[in-house]
């Protein structure tokens, strides 16, 4: 025999009733999730922007002299960062380009530094070509300045030998 009519009414209103229990739990879930994942956008927005308001100004600034280009792509930017879209490929590659120009300015500065503690450090001992120039001696102590040939005129002539040459 089949259930009377009221007895399915009720089964039918039961199960509206948990499925719509279920419904709001889910939206509240999603709520959540949607919260969380807003939180989580913002921060790698406010990240990004920081980095576009520090050094890819900085390199833009330093790279672009025509002012119209570089508020067209600093608009450009600043749609990336407003639209978190930190996998695009022009977002990459300006961060990338950026930041090794910021290390690249660093280094720079750094050697500009050491360079010029090194020109005062300088004693001045080797400043003139002449205080370079030593006379050199041959093994025997005898200036290099004596004639080779001469000596090796001599040896030849047996006047003397020298194994040292």
């Amino acid at each position: 025999m089949s259930e009377p009519p009221k007895a399915e009414l009720t089964s039918i209103l039961s199960q509206v009733q948990n499925l719509q229990t279920d419904r709001e739990k889910l939206m509240k879930e999603l709520e959540a999730a949607k919260q969380k994942v807003e939180k989580l956008t913002e921060g790698k927005r406010t990240e990004m922007k920081t980095a576009l308001d520090t050094v890819v100004a900085k390199w833009l600034d330093d790279s672009v002299a025509d002012e119209t280009v570089r508020t067209q792509f600093k608009e450009g930017m600043e749609r990336l960062v407003k639209n978190t879209a930190e996998d695009s490929g022009v977002w990459q590659v300006v961060v990338c380009a950026s930041n090794t120009y910021a290390k690249r300015l660093n280094e720079f500065e750094r050697l500009r530094t050491d360079y010029e503690e090194l020109k005062t450090k300088m004693t001045g001992e080797f400043t003139s070509e002449a205080s370079r120039k030593r006379a050199r001696e041959d093994p025997a102590g005898k200036p290099e300045s004596a004639d080779f040939w001469a000596g090796f005129e001599d040896s030849i002539k047996g006047k003397s030998f020298d194994p040292s040459l």
